[in-house]
């Protein structure tokens, strides 16, 4: 696929991180047109509704709706867009979970710019492209299953989830939570407690045990 008509829309909380990706992409991928930017998940949604990009560079931490859900809903949504995820969370769990809900390339935040470009070439081409720092967990888990299945519990989190775990076993308090995170007291308790059923604690004490366990916080 070349030309114009290369469509990507940049979904990222984050300004800074759209403004550097629409300048690397000006510079060195005059094929593509960014024809959108969004700072949520439904958001990223209702303009992939609208836009039909080719290419979605997605991250996976967004208010309201996380990268994963957003992924979730794409079929239904734009059926042709192909996902980039771009994200700071590099764990088994999210790479896993972003290839099986249909990702074709997964890179850390930070990867070269040669990179980034290399791979969204790589997936108009429509091959997958996966950074090496993600490629051997993706190796381990076919090889071994149950690795893959010791990091479920994670993957049922939402990324905003993610963090308020690693800030509780932090020993972080819901006001401290809530500033560090840009969000409201209530919401912060709100986090707390959907963490609590999703992952069936019943105390605080149950969630830094579990954060332990899945390698969430070290100790």
């Amino acid at each position: 696929m070349s030309g114009p008509d290369v469509k990507v829309i940049l979904a990222d909380d984050h300004a800074l991180m759209r403004e550097g990706i629409r300048g690397l992409l000006e510079a060195r991928m005059p094929e593509a047109l960014v024809v959108a930017e969004a700072a949520t998940g439904l958001e990223t949604l209702k303009l992939c509704q609208r836009h039909q990009p080719n290419l979605l560079l997605l991250d996976i931490s967004m208010p309201d709706l996380g990268g994963l859900e957003v992924l979730a809903e794409m079929h239904g949504v734009s059926p042709d867009t192909r996902v980039i995820i771009v994200s700071q969370y590099t764990d088994r769990a999210y790479v896993i979970r972003a290839l099986k809900l249909g990702a074709k390339a997964y890179l850390p935040k930070g990867v070269m710019a040669k990179d980034l470009v290399a791979a969204l070439r790589a997936v108009l081409q429509g091959r997958t492209w996966l950074d090496p720092s993600v490629a051997d967990m993706v190796v381990d888990a076919a090889l071994h299953p149950e690795h893959a299945e010791e990091s479920s519990e994670l993957a049922n989190l939402t990324a905003r989830e993610r963090e308020v775990l690693e800030l509780i076993a932090e020993g972080k308090t819901a006001p401290e939570m809530a500033k560090m995170l840009g969000i409201s007291v209530h919401t912060a308790n709100r986090h707390r407690a959907n963490l609590m059923e999703k992952m069936g604690a019943h105390s605080k004490t149950d969630l830094v045990k579990l954060a332990v366990r899945l390698n969430v916080v070290r100790v």
